[in-house]
């Protein structure tokens, strides 16, 4: 018994676009809806973000530190306003402030040869110091606005966080008061430069103090 042709073989010109319609509803049926996209995998409920590697050590954020199977050696500080953490198991006092996280652990791993042939120290960020930068004068919200971890403040965003500056405050006479080495230190900024891009936002530090004087003045 000889096989039938298949029937696009036989009647190509008599296939219109109803038939078409048909089979693209076969073949639906046959091999089912499209799949959809896979979507990346989302991180581990409760792990924490990846680390900035610039990131600086500063004082009172709280780390912990280890060495990678040596239970022992697991300690939780916080880091002390010189910079330094006590290790109790290196009876000994480290300075950390100030490094990035690499860094911290390099110089641990070093003291820790005293102990161990070849230490691999873990330092992680628990929680991080609070910063603050102080808005006053005509502004939207005068007050404390309070620094991101890991992220440096500009001017810019600092004046927009505190509600802008208002119709009557000055845009071209906005200071920026800072402790150096124990000195208040008065900077001046122009935000209408750095709204046009004359000049860059200006990096703030912890604790700096904004006012923004009356324009009319």
């Amino acid at each position: 018994m000889t096989s039938r042709p298949f029937p696009f073989m036989l009647y190509p010109m008599l296939l219109n676009l109803r038939d078409l319609l048909r089979l693209g509803l076969v073949w639906a049926c046959l091999v089912g809806p499209a799949l959809p996209a896979a979507e990346p995998a989302a991180a581990p409920a409760g792990e924490p973000a990846p680390l900035r590697p610039s990131y600086r050590l500063r004082a009172r954020d709280t780390i912990r530190v280890g060495v990678i199977n040596e239970a022992d050696t697991l300690v939780e500080r916080r880091i002390n306003p010189d910079g330094t953490v006590d290790i109790p198991f290196l009876k000994e006092i480290v300075k950390v402030g100030g490094l990035t996280v690499s860094e911290a652990q390099a110089v641990l791993e070093k003291l820790y040869l005293r102990y161990f042939k070849r230490p691999q120290v873990v330092l992680s960020i628990v929680t991080y110091a609070e910063r603050r930068i102080y808005v006053n004068g005509f502004v939207g919200k005068p007050g404390s606005v309070l620094v991101p971890p890991e992220e440096t403040l500009t001017l810019g965003r600092a004046l927009s966080m505190a509600g802008g500056i208002l119709a009557r405050g000055s845009r071209t006479d906005v200071t920026v008061t800072r402790s150096l080495n124990g000195v208040p230190t008065p900077i001046q900024k122009d935000m209408s430069k750095i709204d046009k891009g004359e000049e860059p936002d200006f990096p703030l530090e912890d604790e700096d103090q904004i006012y923004v004087r009356d324009r009319t003045f």
